[in-house]
């Protein structure tokens, strides 16, 4: 199978998760929000929150994971595969036991004595740290099986899976609403299992499928300062982002209550759930780039950053559009008791998912050169710098939607960043073809279709009709654009073919 048809097929496995698994959790959020009330809703979003934020820290180690096991199975080296996926998994055990160190110690301190937490709900809130802490430090040392999913390309697993795993949590938010035990701890236990059980699937999975993935004791002494080295550079960067996303959520905590962090919650849901078009896409491409770099592609290796980026972002375009023009009316649907603030606060953060869109590509590239070590210091200043500033913006404004809006700055920050250093490090990399014909192109018919679509819908009423017809107009529109505008003629051309091809196919 070509590399494209092989991206092709990867990306539509986890497009086909993704859909199903964002109808489930769309659903399950609206179970969980009832079953626990809007207090212990944010109660669990606020201590509970370090769950998600594992999920998006372990993904990017698992990315630089991926790397060294990429190379290796390039170079068709079984031994190296070995001791490469045998180095990570000693590392990650390390991570594990340092998280569970600083968790069980200064975290439970900071959420004893620092948060803003009802005192008869101090107990539950424990229940949901404690849980929030197994789950996290099991999903570290999962990191390099996941890497050799990856590296695999083995995606059908992850797609079956994840569905699985939604499954799975829509029951338990089920049970946690019609038990009479406490709703908060049940569900943060029940969460946890759930979470385990999936982790313990997919080890045995690798175990089966890959020979490499059966640890052995002996480390390479070669690559371990080199996986140290370049994990500790990915987790910099990525402890500091979640230090960021998680900072914010507690600086809304000390001046507006857990109410407001259910709100925050509820977009965080929506605004992860969205993402995962990203995450899609990125995971697809990845491998290709590394392999382009691996192979001295540097042509096609620019052609997949580029665009693995428009597709991003017009992915992102055509399901945030309709959706942020029509929160209100979609939150009432979804919702049966809406938080105060979720409205605006999910519109601001689908809007950062558009600027974030361009920046997993990018950091892909600069992690298949290796070098990644100035990103991830300057992201990681930027992103410790935006905490303080957020609480001076709260501090001053008392209002945490200014607060949100001045993170949509972090993401465009990082985006300069990621391509001032891509340039250092691969020089045919030109930075104006990319700004040009990806950023400023797709932010422009972001912008036109917007302008377009929010003056019809102002004719309309607030129903469902109304959120069918901007859709289809939106995405009628943000096609036709893209085709002609945006993607070259190479790019049209690979879409014309698979089109044809998948027609053809129909009709047989």
């Amino acid at each position: 199978m070509s590399s494209n048809k092989l991206i092709v097929k990867n990306a539509g496995m986890l497009y086909l998760r993704m859909f199903i698994s964002m109808a489930i959790g769309f659903y399950t959020s609206r179970i969980v929000l009832q079953a626990l009330g809007v207090s212990d809703y944010g109660i669990y979003n606020l201590v509970g929150g370090i769950v998600v934020l594992a999920n998006m820290l372990t993904s990017s180690l698992s990315g630089a994971t991926s790397r060294y096991i990429t190379y290796s199975l390039g170079e068709h080296d079984f031994e190296k595969t070995q001791r490469t996926f045998s180095t990570a998994l000693s590392i990650h055990i390390g991570l594990s036991i340092l998280f569970i160190l600083v968790a069980e110690t200064v975290g439970l301190w900071f959420v004893n004595t620092q948060l803003v937490i009802c005192p008869d709900r101090m107990v539950a809130a424990n229940w949901v740290y404690q849980s929030a802490i197994i789950s996290t430090a099991l999903s570290i040392t999962q990191v390099p099986y996941n890497s050799l999913i990856t590296s695999h390309e083995r995606f059908g697993v992850f797609a079956v899976i994840e569905v699985l795993s939604a499954c799975l949590k829509l029951v338990i938010a089920f049970v946690t609403l019609y038990s009479m035990l406490d709703h908060l701890v049940l569900y943060s236990i029940l969460y946890m299992v759930v979470s385990v059980c999936i982790i313990v699937y997919y080890r045995i999975y690798c175990v089966r499928s890959f020979s490499e993935s059966r640890f052995v004791r002996i480390l390479d002494r070669e690559l371990l300062p080199k996986l140290l080295k370049f994990s500790g550079w990915t987790l910099l960067g990525n402890v500091s982002l979640t230090v960021l996303q998680q900072g914010v959520n507690i600086i809304v905590n000390l001046f507006f209550g857990t109410i407001i962090n259910a709100a925050v919650g509820i977009a965080t849901q929506v605004q992860g759930l969205l993402y995962s078009f990203i995450g899609n896409i990125t995971t697809a491409f990845t491998p290709q780039i590394i392999k382009g770099y691996v192979e001295s592609d540097f042509k096609r290796m620019n052609y997949l950053i580029s665009i693995g980026g428009k597709f991003s972002s017009i992915c992102i375009l055509l399901i945030s559009i309709p959706i942020i023009i029509k929160m209100d009316f979609l939150m009432g649907v979804w919702l049966k008791e809406i938080p105060t603030g979720a409205v605006v606060i999910c519109q601001i953060l689908l809007i950062k998912n558009f600027f974030n869109s361009f920046n997993p590509l990018l950091y892909s590239a600069i992690t298949a050169t290796g070098n990644i070590k100035k990103a991830n210091i300057f992201c990681g200043l930027e992103y410790l710098l935006s905490v303080a500033i957020t609480y001076l913006i709260v501090f001053w404004t008392h209002s945490y939607v200014y607060a949100f809006m001045f993170n949509l700055i972090t993401s465009l920050i990082a985006c300069g960043i990621f391509l001032w250093v891509l340039k250092h490090e691969l020089e045919c990399f030109s930075v104006y073809d990319y700004v040009v014909h990806t950023v400023l192109a797709v932010t422009l018919l972001g912008g036109i279709t917007f302008g377009v679509v929010s003056f019809i819908d102002s004719s309309f009423q607030s129903d469902i009709w109304a959120l069918v017809t901007i859709t289809l107009i939106s995405t009628t529109l943000i096609t036709i654009l893209s085709f002609y505008f945006v993607l070259d003629s190479n790019s049209r051309s690979f879409v014309v073919s698979r089109v044809n091809s998948y027609l053809h196919n129909g009709r047989k």
